[in-house]
């Protein structure tokens, strides 16, 4: 009986949880990043202002998590890929695979409109992303050599953050087209640095 109470309980706080993030998410993409009401957040889910902070300590450490999906994402689909396959290989083939959706890229463009304004909340989600690539690619190739982890996550890192600024364009529709764009760049991006940034040609669009 008490093991069951505690599964319960648990269920409950993590559904608590993902409401309290889709309410974010919602807000983020109606509203932008600078108009995030914590207020507004927790009614949305139907929660008190209290309740939010006894799951998150600020706006900001909510939003990394909000808008870690495409780590995420990605994390679910690179345990199935060979053992034997290059890491950076082994990413860029799970984007081929499975892209990263519009909806996702619309809560990147909005995150990345209010970038320049809010310097440390880009270095904030900057390096909550960063901990957690480190965590999965622990998983992946072990963590008996760390600067291997480390230096294989930064390298990731920046060419997400590379797409993102040769994609990005402020007030810009994030359509379909848009969207395949990014998939695009961030594939070319991610194959430029498993060669040594030897191959120069430019992406083809994709169909």
């Amino acid at each position: 009986m008490t093991t069951t109470h505690h599964t319960r309980r648990e269920l409950n706080k993590a559904r608590t949880r993902e409401a309290l993030l889709d309410a974010l998410r919602t807000q983020l993409a109606q509203r932008g990043l600078t108009e995030l009401n914590v207020e507004e957040i927790a009614e949305a889910a139907d929660v008190s202002r209290r309740t939010f902070f006894n799951y998150f300590p600020s706006v900001e450490a909510a939003l990394s998590e909000a808008i870690s999906v495409p780590i995420g994402h990605m994390a679910s689909m690179l345990g199935d890929r060979p053992a034997d396959e290059p890491p950076l290989v082994a990413v860029r083939r799970v984007v081929e695979e499975s892209p990263l959706p519009q909806q996702m890229l619309r809560w990147v463009s909005n995150v990345r409109c209010s970038f320049t304004e809010r310097q440390g909340f880009a270095v904030n989600v900057w390096a909550y992303h960063r901990e957690l690539l480190e965590e999965i690619l622990r998983e992946r190739l072990g963590d008996s050599d760390a600067l291997a982890v480390s230096s294989l996550a930064g390298t990731i890192m920046a060419v997400f953050d590379a797409t993102e600024r040769v994609w990005f364009t402020p007030d810009a529709e994030v359509d379909e087209e848009a969207t395949a764009r990014f998939n695009v760049l961030l594939c070319r991006g991610l194959e430029l640095a498993a060669s040594g940034w030897t191959h120069a040609s430019e992406p083809r669009a994709s169909t």
